[in-house]
């Protein structure tokens, strides 16, 4: 199996979604700062927003294409799925297209109305959320014992809002990092962190899974299991403590940007807030990984 582009595909829509929701709560707080720019500023605030969602948007078609890719089964672990399974598959694909298709439309009324609204970008992400939803459904009731767990939804969901958030840093906050100034800038970078700890918190809490499959592989014959599944295991634990430190380094480095801008944050610590999302997103490559090389025949 090419766990690679598996990786890929599933990284590729968690970042659209993300990258939507955590655009609408900038979108949100950018507004109550329009009136105090200058016109400029303003539009140019406009087109960042705007290539944000072309951004969402490419994402969001390369993941509908890989959609349609897993109806013609191009990846052997597809062969394992139950037949109920295919269900899901095509409601995931219906979903994958409303989401894509909702995306592009209103980037052009974006660009063609000049007003961009946070709650709109709120609910296209939402039903995101949903697509991703049916894709974990399908891996979760797969005959892969080792995908038939509730690690498989904390991952799905868990990945969005760590790398959303990187992500929003990335498109939004740091090319507007010159008028983005004061509480502002403060508010979006506290944002960005305290939605990636709970993130983290909440797969540190879920993180006896790894006792649980072990056990597994012991005591259930009647399942289809990986070849050297006992060995991969052991590989993803260290992968995943590495994971783990990696996010806690991508935290701390944000606090630290935090600690020493105060009023410019932004401007004099954009380079500690882009090294902490790219140890965000290595970290995510980590766990991400770490799903996949268990399941690796």
């Amino acid at each position: 199996m090419s766990e690679w582009l598996l990786i890929a595909f599933t990284m590729i829509v968690q970042s659209s979604v993300g990258l939507v929701l955590m655009s609408a709560l900038f979108i949100y707080w950018l507004k109550h700062n329009l009136d105090a720019w200058q016109p400029p500023v303003v539009i140019l605030v406009q087109k960042i927003l705007l290539r944000t969602l072309l951004v969402s948007s490419l994402l969001a078609g390369l993941g509908l294409t890989g959609s349609l890719n897993f109806l013609g089964d191009p990846f052997n672990v597809y062969r394992s799925l139950r037949m109920i399974v295919q269900k899901w598959v095509n409601i995931e694909t219906i979903f994958a297209a409303i989401y894509f298709a909702l995306l592009i439309f209103y980037s052009l009324f974006v660009a063609f109305i000049k007003r961009i609204h946070a709650y709109i970008i709120f609910g296209i992400g939402v039903i995101g959320l949903i697509d991703l939803h049916c894709m974990a459904i399908v891996y979760a009731n797969s005959a892969i014992i080792t995908w038939t767990n509730v690690n498989t939804y904390f991952l799905y969901y868990s990945a969005v809002f760590t790398l959303g958030p990187s992500l929003a840093l990335s498109f939004i906050g740091y090319p507007l990092r010159k008028y983005i100034r004061g509480t502002l800038a403060i508010k979006l970078v506290m944002m960005a962190l305290f939605v990636v700890f709970i993130s983290v918190t909440m797969r540190l809490i879920e993180h006896p899974y790894m006792g649980w499959l072990t056990e597994t592989t012991i005591i259930d014959y009647n399942v289809i299991f990986p070849h050297q599944v006992e060995l991969n295991i052991k590989s993803a634990f260290g992968l995943r403590m590495s994971s783990w430190c990696l996010y806690i380094a991508g935290m701390a480095i944000w606090i630290y940007a935090l600690w020493r801008g105060r009023d410019n944050l932004l401007t004099r610590n954009h380079r500690s807030i882009l090294i902490g999302t790219i140890v965000m997103f290595i970290a995510e490559l980590f766990n991400q990984y770490t799903f996949f090389i268990i399941c690796k025949a």
